[in-house]
């Protein structure tokens, strides 16, 4: 049980109050409810719950791995959960409603508004600002991501008429987020006492991830390395108990000796694990979203009941993996792998009466594969005492592809899945993160270096994966394809792959139609360059009409 989650929560609820009862306001709404500003401000506590509510509104959940679905990660089957169904399809328009709203910004003006009222330190104030400042323009680097041009507010509006205002130019959006970010990272602490409350390692992290996005690229691995010098390590197991063995990867992976597969267990667990409840807050995470287990469907991590299928935890098969995200791992080797044709596989699969011969393309493969995918043959003990998975093709909250995630799941209470209660918390940036970006940011730059190299390797390293060859992985171009394709599985199902596919302007090589196992079409899918930024919710124009031109010049 988390303790500071109840605080968290109460100060959520009291800030909720003290500005609208539950409702998804967009720029012109006026709060109903409220307490006057005058009344409220008067105590530290005060200070204190409003700043604690501000965090109900981070822009990072467990919802974000829905963004793989949005890609060619993932699959996601149910439309009443979210748009990914759609804008894989390229059904996109005006009648989405994707989060274009202001909710959590109004908070963070509100609280920025009134702080000074407050009878708290300077100190204590310094850092509370410091902190929503940065929660701020998470939101609007992730506002801008999806919509391009949007309003931009920094003052907390009460009128109606104040709410209809034209939106800002992207390039402006951006700029603000990164001065916003650099005036508060000098009054934030390296590390906060809490891996949920913002440090100066998460906007530094964040910053880099801004700078990245907009191909800032010295600046980028600049920042990314000020982060690499504060002392966070990738998360790894460094001994093994029984029943880290119990799933016999003897059948998928040859071992050259005990050595190498005790490197390999190690790896799996490390990769596995980080992820467990009972790992939260380690020396991978740099900021993490907490979660109550105990808090069915309101306060607790979903991430279990969304990626398990029914028959391995109860879960729903929300989104699971496509194909094309299994053929990314890599052969044990480090050289990409090739896969069957998927005529080929669904001839072997045999509609589930599959000879030892399927399973071969799961032979030798990225340890991570292991760690992430549960495809049919897999083992997962840590489920059920002897597991096997497998697809029973059309059973209710069955994977449509054949595959479901195993990362990010936590198994270790069996009751987590069917009922919404995952314990564990949700690493919004790892320092995984941060290494992926000073290896593209440094490599766009300059080209290969020994730094670069380095970087991937701690990486590569962590699962027992060799080295990057360094001799034939020797200039730009070749580099870039490493980090890509490295990016995507170490990322996967962590919602990243849909920025990326943009920003590196591919969409149009790989949103291609998505197959299961047995070759039968889980998703016809189309891209259109308009994509690259979603259109803005009718219902907002209607509210705002001065978004009517910027929507038509998105294309729609």
């Amino acid at each position: 049980m988390k303790a500071l989650n109840y605080k968290n929560i109460f100060g959520s609820l009291l800030f909720a109050i003290a500005l609208s009862s539950c409702e998804s306001d967009f720029l012109d709404r006026f709060p109903k409810d409220k307490i006057s500003s005058e009344t409220f401000w008067k105590t530290a506590k005060d200070a204190e719950y409003a700043y604690n509510g501000c965090y109900a509104y981070v822009d990072a959940s467990v919802s974000d791995a829905y963004k793989d679905g949005y890609a060619d990660n993932a699959y996601c089957q149910y439309p009443w959960e979210s748009n990914a169904p759609s804008i894989s399809a390229g059904d996109i328009d005006a009648n989405i409603e994707e989060s274009y709203n202001y909710v959590g910004i109004r908070r963070f003006n509100y609280f920025l508004d009134n702080i000074d009222k407050a009878p708290i330190s300077d100190d204590l104030k310094k850092r509370y600002v410091a902190e929503i400042k940065v929660l701020r323009a998470w939101r609007y680097f992730n506002l801008t991501q999806k919509f391009g041009p949007v309003s931009l507010v920094t003052k907390y509006i009460i009128e109606t008429e104040d709410g209809r205002i034209a939106p800002t130019p992207e390039a402006e959006i951006v700029k603000f987020v990164v001065s916003e970010l650099n005036a508060a990272i000098a009054d934030l602490p390296e590390k906060a006492t809490s891996k949920s409350r913002i440090s100066k390692a998460a906007a530094l992290a964040l910053k880099a991830r801004v700078h990245l996005y907009y191909q800032q690229w010295n600046e980028a691995a600049a920042t990314a390395s000020e982060v690499m010098k504060l002392g966070y390590e990738l998360f790894k197991v460094t001994s093994l108990t029984a029943a880290d063995f119990k799933d016999d990867y003897s059948q998928f992976v040859t071992f050259a000796n005990d050595a190498e597969k005790e490197d390999f267990y190690k790896g799996l667990r490390s990769y596995e694990k980080q992820y467990w409840d009972v790992n939260s807050g380690n020396k991978e995470v740099v900021f993490e979203v907490e979660y109550l287990k105990e808090s069915s469907y309101e306060w607790s991590s979903g991430i279990n009941t969304l990626f398990l299928a029914a028959n391995s935890g109860g879960g729903w098969s929300s989104i699971t993996p496509t194909q094309d995200l299994v053929n990314a791992y890599l052969k044990r080797n480090g050289e990409p792998f090739t896969p069957p044709t998927k005529e080929a596989r669904a001839a072997l699969y045999n509609n589930g009466k599959y000879a030892p011969e399927f399973l071969n393309e799961f032979k030798n493969r990225d340890t991570r594969l292991y760690a992430s995918i549960l495809f049919p043959g897999a083992m997962m003990n840590s489920i059920e005492e002897g597991y096997v998975f497998t697809w029973e093709k059309g059973g209710s909250n069955i994977s449509a592809s054949g595959y479901n995630f195993r990362k990010l799941v936590d198994p270790t209470d069996p009751s987590a899945a069917p009922d919404w209660k995952g314990p564990q918390n949700y690493p919004a940036i790892r320092y995984a993160e941060v290494l992926l970006t000073y290896a593209e940011a440094k490599n766009e730059a300059s080209g290969p270096d020994a730094s670069i190299y380095d970087a991937l390797d701690q990486i590569r390293e962590r699962v027992a994966m060799p080295k990057i060859n360094r001799t034939t992985v020797n200039t730009k171009e070749l580099l870039r394809e490493v980090i890509r394709n490295e990016r995507r599985i170490e990322l996967a199902g962590e919602g990243f792959r849909w920025d990326d596919i943009r920003r590196w302007n591919i969409s149009k090589d790989v949103m291609k139609n998505t197959y299961s196992i047995d070759n039968d079409l889980v998703q016809a899918r189309k891209w259109e360059d308009k994509f690259v930024r979603l259109p803005y919710p009718q219902s907002a124009v209607d509210r705002n009409p001065k978004l009517k031109e910027a929507q038509k010049g998105k294309g729609y």
